[in-house]
């Protein structure tokens, strides 16, 4: 692992400032909303609520209310058909589940935080973070391959 100058601790463990972080939370609201519009709505948001004291903890868990509270409920949902028709009553918990799994994979990838940072920022056991990592990459990758293989497979029309 890479040590800094500061005092011999890691770069993960250096405290990061709000500005620090906002190229990071540009990209990982950019994969949450899929549209360049509400990213910057949701960044302008966020950045309303917080000052250059806040920390890289506490500035993700109000990214996430502020995500939530402003773009999760008009969501489609990105759970399949099926799930949504046996699961009625538990529609908007497994939505939340879907999204935090998301957040997890980008707040994990993007961002490099630790599974406890994580556990800490979604409020969640860090067994669940932990499970939550693996399906939610495996399916994001799955996402990926399926786009990839789409756009590169010729059809054919003549």
């Amino acid at each position: 692992m890479i040590l800094s100058i500061a005092k011999g601790k890691t770069m993960q463990q250096l405290s990061r400032e709000p500005l620090d972080l906002l190229d990071q939370m540009y990209t990982v609201a950019y994969w949450m909303t899929g549209s360049l519009k509400k990213t910057n709505k949701l960044i302008y948001k966020t950045y309303q609520l917080v000052d250059s004291e806040t920390s890289e903890v506490q500035l993700f868990k109000i990214f996430r209310k502020v995500f939530y509270e402003h773009y999760h409920v008009d969501a489609p949902s990105l759970v399949s058909h099926e799930v949504c028709e046996s699961e009625e009553n538990h529609a908007p918990e497994n939505q939340i589940l879907e999204m935090d799994g998301r957040m997890a994979v980008l707040l994990a990838e993007v961002c490099t935080l630790r599974h406890q940072t994580i556990s800490s920022i979604l409020e969640r056991p860090i067994e669940t973070i932990r499970l939550l990592l693996t399906s939610k990459r495996k399916s994001m990758l799955l996402g990926f391959l399926n786009l990839a293989l789409f756009c590169c497979v010729p059809l054919g029309f003549a």
